[in-house]
């Protein structure tokens, strides 16, 4: 026997109280067999409602149910014997449903963040470590993608460093602060060049106010140069950011590589051994 006139009614009641079904039309991947009457089950007084008007905006089912349709086999008529049901005496005018216009507007907000993150510029990797001993500020560039941070060869190796520049043994060398980039990981956040440059500067405006003691700077490494001074710096060169007596070589990464480049950083920083001696 046939459960359609038992199911239209039970749409017709959903329809009712604003809830709307789906049936499906083909076989569904994975899915049980529908039963038979699925097949041949039409939504009630809805035959000359558009296929695409029902689909676009489903609140206009609700005023059409109260329509008369024509009597079909096996249904029952909403005027013969007070079988059917009168939707548009239980909506009434007041049971409108929220205008599609509402659903496209929310469905189109999350579209504003998917284009701002397409503007957002790849976010550069490097890390920079930030240590005092006496006047003098080193910022020394460490490898970007290795966990270790700033380890007792690179902390030994400045020692002696700093040493040779005239510094006293009472003068101990401050733990590394350090700066990695990017500080999230996120593809959401603008964590670009711009965002990067600030962050050095804030970093080197908070040490700098910290300790107002710092005279002469000692930058270590290209990243440390480039994000510093926001340019190469040669030899004896002084930025107009810093302010104080600044001088630049490679990075304690690379002379730990490679001891050879010692006396290329023992030229590089002769500028900064002659301001020890003339205090």
């Amino acid at each position: 026997m046939s459960q359609q006139p038992g199911e239209q009614e039970r749409h017709q009641w959903l329809e009712a109280i604003g809830i709307d079904s789906w049936l499906p039309r083909h076989p569904l991947p994975g899915a049980a067999a529908p039963a038979d009457w699925v097949q041949d089950f039409t939504y009630p007084a809805l035959e000359s409602e558009p296929a695409h008007e029902s689909a676009a905006a489903p609140e206009s089912r609700a005023p059409a149910a109260s329509a008369p349709a024509p009597d079909r086999p096996g249904q029952p008529s909403a005027r013969a014997g007070g079988s059917g049901i009168d939707t548009q005496s239980l909506l009434g005018e007041t049971a409108a449903r929220p205008k599609p216009a509402v659903a496209a507007a929310q469905q189109a907000e999350p579209s504003a963040p998917v284009a701002e993150r397409q503007a957002v510029e790849p976010a550069p990797h490097f890390k920079l470590a930030y240590l005092v001993r006496g006047d003098l500020l080193i910022i020394d560039s460490l490898p970007p993608h290795h966990r270790e941070g700033f380890g007792r060869q690179h902390k030994r190796l400045l020692q002696g460093i700093t040493t040779a520049l005239g510094l006293s043994a009472q003068q101990e060398l401050s733990d590394a602060a350090m700066l990695p980039w990017p500080m999230l990981a996120s593809k959401t956040l603008d964590q670009g060049p711009g965002e990067a440059r600030l962050a050095v500067e804030h970093k080197l405006k908070r040490t700098l106010e910290f300790q107002p003691g710092i005279q002469r700077i000692l930058l270590l490494g290209d990243a440390a140069v480039q994000w510093v001074t926001g340019k190469p710096l040669e030899q004896g060169a002084q930025p107009p950011l810093l302010e104080r007596a600044c001088a630049a070589s490679v990075s304690l990464s690379e002379l730990l590589r490679l001891p050879e480049r010692k006396a290329e950083l023992w030229q590089d920083v002769q500028s900064l051994r002659r301001d020890t001696r003339a205090n």
